[in-house]
């Protein structure tokens, strides 16, 4: 039995010096499996606890860090480690298991993969820099006619120093002996990617809700953050900013205030065969222009991988407004079962 491991150590020991010594590996990239396979792929990226890549001629696919035991790429990446650090540079296989060597301009760097949580390739094209999904969910009751629809969407897009934000949750009930239903919510955002995970930008979101006798809320305003902790379990964020609220009230004029944001989102993933992820999110927005007014807007969601790019979302949202218009609900809330598709 030892001499088996022994054979194996020393097999490995002798890729791992392949990989750092010759020189046609640098020059393309490719990744080492814990098995002792060398792949040449091309790497996509690497992000909550896998590594996303392309074999030439097949489809993409995924592997968790733990089953990579170095890499290598010429290409330049933004990376983002645990503890809010940052490296720039290109990847080179390191002889030590677990670890990648970082080239930046003026210094080499050896990093555990375990510590990356996010890679970046700024020379990626312009489509693989994309994002998102799509989410459809549907029900039906024959006792009372009742229908309940939604749709949501995200797209997201990163470049080397920005980050652009697109997201839309429609939401539509119709039953017999019943007034329908409508909540659309849209949000465009746009951040300047700024050192130690800090970031600064725009807002702007776009919502109606009949249950709350809003024909239409207008959101926009500068916003800035920091991501607190980023690992491959876990996600956790903070904003703040100043935003200028235009709302319109089912019988009544539009009226413009100010207001203060502050929020936070966490999320708690696992991977494996079936993936699972746990996200909420709290947004608090205290008016600065109408005493005693704040509004709340608080979700949660539970979401199970299913097979390829399918997946299961359990959902409910909470909205508050501690003084609406005088016959208009301080309170609507909602679930949604949903099946959905990352882009």
């Amino acid at each position: 039995m030892r001499s088996v491991s022994r054979f194996v150590v020393a097999v490995l020991a002798a890729i791992l010096s392949l990989a750092v010594n010759v020189d046609i590996l640098p020059a393309q990239e490719f990744f080492i499996h814990a098995n002792g396979d060398s792949i040449n792929a091309d790497i996509k990226g690497f992000g909550r606890g896998k590594l996303s890549y392309e074999i030439p001629g097949s489809s993409s696919a995924s592997i968790e860090f733990q089953n990579v035991v170095t890499m290598g790429s010429p290409d330049d990446w933004d990376i983002e480690l645990t503890e809010q650090r940052k490296l720039f540079g290109s990847l080179l296989p390191s002889s030590n298991p677990g670890t990648v060597r970082v080239a930046g301009l003026s210094d080499t760097t050896t990093v555990a993969i375990v510590e990356i949580v996010g890679m970046t390739d700024v020379k990626r094209t312009l489509w693989s820099r994309f994002d998102g999904f799509l989410e459809l969910g549907f029900n039906y009751a024959k006792a009372n006619n009742a229908t309940n629809l939604n749709f949501a969407t995200q797209v997201s897009y990163r470049a080397p120093k920005w980050l652009f934000g697109f997201n839309l949750d429609s939401r539509f009930q119709d039953q017999d002996d019943a007034e329908s239903f409508r909540r659309n919510q849209g949000s465009l955002s746009g951040f300047y990617l700024l050192p130690r995970t800090w970031y600064g930008g725009a807002f702007f979101q776009l919502e109606n809700n009949q249950q709350l006798d809003l024909d239409l809320r207008f959101l926009a305003g500068g916003v800035g953050g920091r991501d607190i902790i980023q690992s491959n379990r876990v996600e956790w964020n903070w904003v703040a900013g100043v935003l200028s609220n235009t709302e319109e009230y089912t019988g009544l004029e539009s009226t413009t205030s100010a207001e203060a944001l502050l929020g936070t989102r966490f999320s708690w993933f696992t991977f494996g065969d079936f993936e699972n992820d746990l996200t909420s999110s709290l947004f608090v927005y205290p008016s600065l222009s109408e005493s005693e007014r704040v509004r709340v807007d608080f979700d949660i969601s539970y979401r199970q991988d299913l097979f390829g790019d399918l997946y299961l979302r359990l959902s409910f949202y909470d909205q508050y407004d501690s003084r609406p218009p005088e016959g208009a609900a301080e309170n609507d809330f909602g679930t949604t079962l949903a099946v959905g598709w990352d882009i």
